[in-house]
């Protein structure tokens, strides 16, 4: 069992307030248990739990290590806003498979009267580091609009899937040299063909996934596998 705690007292470590809450009372976790906590900077802590308090369960560090489980590249979501329940089904897919930060965007075809809970999309970023292994914690930055998205990418090593696309591929695409590697998914609605060009101005390639028409959040986590997968990430 993992659990994330931010701020690391190697002498008196404690699970306090929702951690406590799923460790004792959801999970049942027992006196003279181990348990592993990280920091969200790449170390992991083992541990054996000492006393379960009503407000906290206390713990007695026993190893500290570097967490194994991140990926070596660094590798950006950009997804257009899409409803909350499906971007948080992205963040938890994305932070599983490895990415170390996700944008929220704003595009021609995204729904502005969605508003995303960043608190929530966070505690689901942190849950899916808990189950998947890994140490860091993907930085869930604030919706930046299209115009912002271009001025922050130019020039960087970008795909983005666009339906109208034919050829291009991201096997044929990837370069891996590269580490660090952003990937930005349309909205429900697609990427507009000026925006296709905006891109593709700013140094981005446009890539398939095939001949079928995926939804954003599937696209995301489509798009990002192979990613992964090219860059040596996966060994299957």
């Amino acid at each position: 069992m993992r659990f994330y705690l931010p701020s690391i007292n190697k002498t008196n470590l404690e699970l306090t307030g929702e951690a406590h809450t799923h460790a004792a009372y959801a999970l049942r976790i027992r006196v003279g248990e181990y348990i592993t906590v990280f920091d969200g900077l790449g170390h992991d802590y083992s541990c054996v739990v000492k006393e379960i308090k009503k407000d906290k369960t206390v713990l007695e560090l026993l190893d500290t290590a570097e967490n194994v489980g991140e990926s070596e590249i660094f590798v950006t979501l950009y997804l257009s806003v899409i409803k909350q329940d499906k971007f948080e089904l992205a963040v938890q897919k994305a932070t599983e498979l490895g990415v170390k930060r996700i944008v929220p965007v704003y595009s021609t075809f995204t729904q502005r009267n969605v508003s995303l809970n960043y608190d929530r999309l966070n505690k689901i970023a942190i849950s899916a580091c808990e189950q998947c292994g890994r140490s860091r914690v993907p930085v869930i930055e604030q919706a930046l609009d299209f115009e912002e998205l271009l001025a922050r990418t130019k020039n960087t090593y970008m795909i983005f899937p666009w339906e109208r696309e034919m050829h291009g591929n991201i096997k044929s695409y990837i370069d891996k040299t590269k580490t660090d590697i952003s990937v930005f998914v349309g909205p429900e609605g697609g990427i507009t063909e000026e925006e296709k060009i905006k891109l593709a101005e700013c140094g981005a390639k446009s890539v398939t996934l095939g001949s079928r028409i995926l939804r954003a959040e599937t696209a995301a986590i489509a798009a990002l596998s192979v990613v992964f997968y090219e860059m040596g990430e996966w060994v299957l």
